[in-house]
């Protein structure tokens, strides 16, 4: 069964909404989150905080991540909206769905998990 459901059921156009972003920064955070193995609509924050570890973010992440062990689609959303919005502010050349789609590991800038 897996995501096939929510991914057929994804709106983008909603979370695109009134969000600041475009349809293919909404796609990549949904493309993240399926990534991150959900179950039952629920990614762990574990694996969350592993892949943010070592990035200057990790901290401010945490923050908000608090002593929750998961989170919806919609809360992940709302933390990475968030980040990329102030990611967007800091570095206005910068274009963030850029090669989302076709490597999620890279809305992380993690290289380790990067595969050849």
């Amino acid at each position: 069964m897996g995501n096939s459901a929510s991914q057929n059921e994804f709106n983008a156009q909603h979370y695109q909404n009134n969000s600041g972003l475009s349809i293919k920064e909404v796609e990549g955070i949904k493309n993240v989150f399926d990534s991150l193995d959900p179950k039952d609509g629920q990614i762990q924050t574990g694996t969350l905080r592993k892949l943010y570890r070592d990035s200057y973010d990790a901290p401010q992440l945490n923050n908000k991540i608090g002593d929750r062990e998961t989170l919806t689609f919609d809360q992940f959303f709302e933390l990475m909206k968030t980040d990329m919005l102030e990611k967007k502010r800091q570095f206005p050349g910068v274009d963030f769905d850029d090669g989302i789609n076709e490597n999620v590991q890279c809305f992380f800038c993690h290289p380790q998990r990067q595969h050849s």
